[in-house]
């Protein structure tokens, strides 16, 4: 282990002039990492007392000493695939591992590299494009991560460039208290598309606190899935920034299923006429888990469009916390914006809470939100034990059914047959009453 300041203990700074006094990098970028080191030191890590966090604990987090990892080396095997050709790029501690990514051709400009390399090649694409979205300076763990991060995923499609297969990314961290900060950043030039896949894994008890920025031109697609599958004592604490121009697409699939404490706020800023935005979250907690989600939709031309389906399954004494705003601005005329969350409870020592909200500055839109939470319908049960199946197998199914619904939201067959399987793993979980 190498003996640097800790990353949770005073002083801060000495922990960042350590860090900077062996990077080699463009100007632009040291600058937006000291800039970054600034506002965090201003800022302070969260606490309960401000209303984002008040019911996220954050104590067993800032009682550890992170630090920054050493190299690793991990087997092909502990790594996640697709049943596809895909163009895979894969990190160990936060840092690419060239033996077990493969990138395939790409089309005629179309640029899919890590971001420590496309930094040497292309430091033009990169500057203009990196901490671009509103939203990243109030975030503590993401200013962590923009003074912090060692490298990431960088696309770049130009305007009308398609990439069949899909970008498949794999994020995997050691324990021995590491910290790793992936950086992830896609601009989509107009009508451009592409499919992405990012996943987040690991082994013993590490911090992984990535950020990725989606920017979107004019009608351009993208079907992106971050699958969250980290280390039962891992924290993931992640930032999600989404940008569209008019007539764009974003389909965004989230998945939390691993981590002791793992949370995401996501924001997406519809900021082109007929802007569309798509989520669909799944999340599965149990034992002690605690999953927070924090969202926030923003409809700031008219004609826009978002779908927001988040489920989630608990049970133990598992937590989760889904805050949802939808914004609509003034000027955001024929608005059609929806929001639905629904947990089910698997024990009467899981808790689900829930805020789902709306503000709305226009008077000619179409907006909804709802939430519910409660247990497996004791109708639905008995009709299946009626029939001869055996109670735990008929409570499988029903929790099967609720979950599976989000999952079959996604168009990559491969990867939806894969987390449908896995999902069918996680249910062999028992079903208390207590």
């Amino acid at each position: 282990m190498t003996n640097v300041a800790p990353l949770f203990s005073d002083p801060y700074r000495q922990r960042f002039a350590e860090f900077m006094a062996n990077r080699h990098e463009p100007d632009a970028i040291a600058r937006s990492r000291r800039m970054a080191f600034d506002c965090f030191e201003a800022l302070g890590l969260p606490t309960r007392q401000q209303e984002a966090w008040r019911l996220t604990e954050l104590n067993a987090l800032q009682a550890i000493a992170f630090r920054q990892p050493a190299n690793a080396a991990i087997d092909a095997q502990a790594l996640p695939a697709l049943d596809t050709p895909t163009h895979r790029l894969a990190f160990v501690n936060g840092r690419f591992a060239p033996g077990l990514s493969r990138l395939r051709e790409l089309p005629n400009q179309a640029l899919v590299a890590s971001l420590g390399q496309a930094l040497l090649t292309h430091p033009e694409r990169i500057e203009p494009a990196m901490n671009r979205l509103p939203g990243l300076e109030n975030h503590a763990f993401a200013l962590l991560n923009s003074a912090f991060w060692e490298d990431g995923v960088f696309v770049h499609l130009p305007r009308e460039t398609v990439v069949d297969a899909p970008i498949h990314v794999v994020f995997y961290a050691t324990g021995d208290d590491n910290a790793v900060h992936p950086r992830l950043v896609l601009v989509l030039e107009d009508h451009a598309q592409a499919t992405v896949v990012v996943e987040y894994r690991g082994a013993g008890r590490y911090l992984n606190a990535p950020v990725t920025e989606l920017q979107l031109g004019a009608g351009a697609v993208l079907d992106y899935h971050k699958i969250q599958e980290e280390s039962p004592q891992a924290f993931h604490l992640g930032g999600v920034r989404v940008q569209q121009d008019r007539d764009s697409q974003a389909n965004l699939h989230l998945l939390s299923i691993g981590g002791q404490l793992a949370r995401t706020d996501l924001q997406a800023l519809l900021d082109g006429e007929g802007a569309h935005c798509s989520l669909n979250s799944l999340t599965l907690v149990r034992d002690t888990q605690f999953s927070d989600t924090h969202v926030r939709i923003e409809h700031a031309q008219p004609h826009g469009a978002s779908e927001q389906i988040f489920k989630s399954v608990l049970d133990g004494k598992g937590q989760t916390v889904f805050d949802g705003m939808i914004h609509v601005r003034q000027h955001a005329q024929k608005t059609d914006a929806r929001q639905l969350n629904r947990n089910l409870l698997l024990s009467k020592q899981a808790h689900a809470n829930a805020n789902p909200r709306l503000e709305i500055l226009a008077d000619d839109v179409k907006c909804s939100h709802g939430s519910s939470t409660g247990f497996l319908d004791p109708d639905a049960e008995f009709y299946l034990r009626a029939r001869g199946i055996p109670t735990d197998q008929a409570r499988a199914l029903l929790v099967h059914a609720f979950a599976n619904d989000s999952l079959n939201q996604i168009r990559l067959t491969p990867l939806r047959e894969r987390l449908s399987r896995l999902l069918a793993e996680r249910l062999t979980l028992d079903i208390t009453e207590e």
